[in-house]
């Protein structure tokens, strides 16, 4: 009986105990994490790490590289960003080996603390952020409708159709060339389009930091990756023509690399969509052609002789209508 009692009083006593100490748990791997860095004049890193469900609450937190570093040995500091989230700053990070993340706050009114393993190699830096949202804007060019005409017979008529493009503009000494990939569904170039539209809308200026690198890190990631694998084209004349068996609306991604003189390489990405379509495929032919109808027979010797007839004949007749005109002239005296 003492010996049951001993043990009851013993797991109360060790119950207080946790209730009492600070909940310490380890957080999976950047989970709801988003790490943007920057490096300043001096060349030092610092690390502004975004945890999503903490973003409105105050938290501090400290940097080590144990998960089992004592609270008493740690530095507990609270950092807020431009746009007044929370975060965690952290300056003079040893990146050799693993980096925890001690993070404090209150819940419930019950202190507690988390580690979170950080993995600063994926942080995105903030020049590349800026990077990706001068995408488009890189390399300049104009979209063009009649880059050059394409003239065929059809049953007799003469058809012209017009083949539309970009045109570079860059005004640089430079020689460009340029890769053109139709976008169909399920493939990262359609991913490419969405994450581009999404950092072109209006909506992007008003979501919060975390959202902001989230995107902005798919986007530079995927681009990279499609950029190294990119099959190059010369680009001529500073034109890049869609293809002629497009039909409207058909979308395309352009990479473009620009290399100058110097040799410094720009790549740069566009969306070309298509306003052609494909002979057999169209209804409205006005739309999408310029018809002129062209002479069915070819002019000959015999038909310059039948011209000749026929103007003499028109001769006659109003030689017969001036004298018809004169004659009744003197009847009427």
């Amino acid at each position: 009986m003492k010996s049951f009692r001993a043990k009851l009083t013993g797991a109360i006593v060790l119950f207080m105990m946790i209730m009492l100490v600070p909940m310490i748990v380890l957080a999976d791997t950047n989970e709801n994490i988003q790490i943007i860095s920057n490096t300043d004049e001096q060349g030092n890193k610092e690390y502004i790490v975004y945890i999503q469900e903490l973003m409105q609450t105050n938290f501090a937190s400290a940097v080590s590289n144990s998960e089992s570093t004592p609270e008493q040995d740690l530095t507990f500091v609270t950092a807020r960003d431009g746009e007044g989230n929370y975060v965690a700053d952290l300056k003079n990070v040893v990146t050799e080996g693993p980096t925890y993340l001690y993070v404090k706050y209150n819940q419930d009114g019950q202190e507690k603390t988390d580690i979170l393993e950080l993995d600063l190699s994926k942080a995105l830096d903030k020049t590349d952020m800026e990077y990706v949202e001068n995408t488009t804007k890189r390399i300049d060019t104009e979209t063009v409708s009649d880059l050059v005409e394409i003239n065929e017979e059809i049953n007799g008529v003469q058809t012209t159709l017009t083949v539309g493009g970009l045109r570079i503009t860059d005004t640089d000494n430079a020689t460009y060339q340029y890769q053109l990939m139709k976008v169909n569904e399920g493939t990262p170039y359609s991913r490419l389009v969405e994450l581009a539209d999404e950092l072109n809308s209006e909506n992007y200026d008003q979501k919060d930091m975390y959202s902001k690198i989230q995107l902005t890190s798919e986007f530079y990631t995927l681009y990279n990756q499609l950029i190294e694998r990119a099959t190059w084209e010369a680009v001529v004349n500073n034109e890049i023509r869609q293809p002629s068996d497009a039909i409207d609306g058909d979308q395309y991604v352009v990479l473009i690399r620009k290399t100058a003189e110097d040799g410094t390489v720009t790549t740069d990405a566009k969306l070309m969509v298509s306003q052609i379509t494909p002979y057999e495929e169209r209804e409205d032919v006005e739309e999408t052609r310029t018809v002129q109808e062209t002479a069915k027979l070819p002019i000959t010797g015999d038909s310059i002789i039948l011209f000749v007839a026929l103007a003499m004949v028109v001769i006659a007749l109003i030689i017969v209508f001036v004298r018809m005109k004169k004659l009744d002239k003197k009847e009427d005296k």
